[in-house]
């Protein structure tokens, strides 16, 4: 067994089918890693990019802001667990927390442009009539103004609801293995991504929709995070590696 893989407390500790779940997730996110490190540097570009700029929000005046500082935090925190999961192939799982992340930071996003919508989101929980405002006003055909660029953020918001969130078809057969046998028909069900291509293919396109849920966290503290200029520094080679590792990726996958 390769040591980098199992600590000594994990050996000690994990047993059964889930010992050889836990090593082959963890095989597969140093693998990954290791193929391709343009990727992984990406997302840590994204991370360190976000978590700059939220902790340049630390200190307000304004009184609004610090309910949405916080909601894109934890859409933040969302997003730093799924693309670790989804280095280790656990690609549906990923894609729920990013539907949880978008749909975090989007409701933020709206507060920040409909700041009244702040107490009606405080009350959700004060009753019936309370809970079908903020239905009303927060369902999901309201949180993706195309005018904010938010068009594109929508139809990942979409296929994540689709693929990760909800028990759909299309979620179930990404996991479904059929063998015809002379027996009948082997059923397998596999917990992790075994299609290398489409992993990768899956990873870049977590990278894009966390990217734009990062921009729309930008643009609501724009006036100040524009003063960082390390940070804008930061966001203009990010812009450079995501394309740079687009055509990498393009090209190994058209070449594979």
């Amino acid at each position: 067994m390769d040591p980098q893989i199992l600590l000594p407390a994990d050996d000690k500790n994990l047993r059964g089918p889930y010992r050889e779940y836990f090593i082959t997730k963890r095989t597969n996110y140093l693998n990954v890693i290791r193929d391709l490190p343009e990727l992984w540097d990406c997302f840590l570009r994204l991370d360190e990019i976000w978590a700059r700029g939220l902790d340049n929000m630390r200190v307000v005046t304004e009184k609004e802001r610090p309910p949405l500082i916080a909601m894109f935090r934890h859409s933040h925190q969302q997003f730093r667990i799924a693309f670790e999961l989804g280095f280790s192939t656990a690609i549906t799982e990923a894609w729920s927390l990013m539907r949880g992340s978008i749909d975090t930071a989007m409701v933020a996003h709206k507060m920040f442009r409909e700041p009244n919508l702040l107490a009606v989101w405080l009350r959700k929980n004060d009753g019936k009539a309370e809970r079908k405002v903020y239905n009303d006003a927060f369902k999901s055909a309201n949180l993706f103004p195309a005018q904010y660029g938010l068009a594109k953020l929508q139809s990942f918001y979409r296929e994540y609801s689709e693929m990760g969130t909800h028990p759909g078809y299309g979620a179930i057969a990404l996991h479904t293995r059929i063998e015809a046998r002379t027996t009948g028909q082997d059923w397998n069900h596999t917990y992790l991504e075994t299609d290398g291509k489409r992993a990768v293919a899956f990873l870049f396109q977590m990278l894009e929709a966390a990217t734009l849920v990062e921009g729309a966290c930008f643009k609501c503290f724009e006036d100040r995070l524009k003063l960082d200029s390390d940070l804008m520094n930061l966001r203009m080679k990010l812009e450079k590696c995501t394309k740079d590792t687009a055509r990498l990726i393009s090209t190994q996958i058209l070449t594979a």
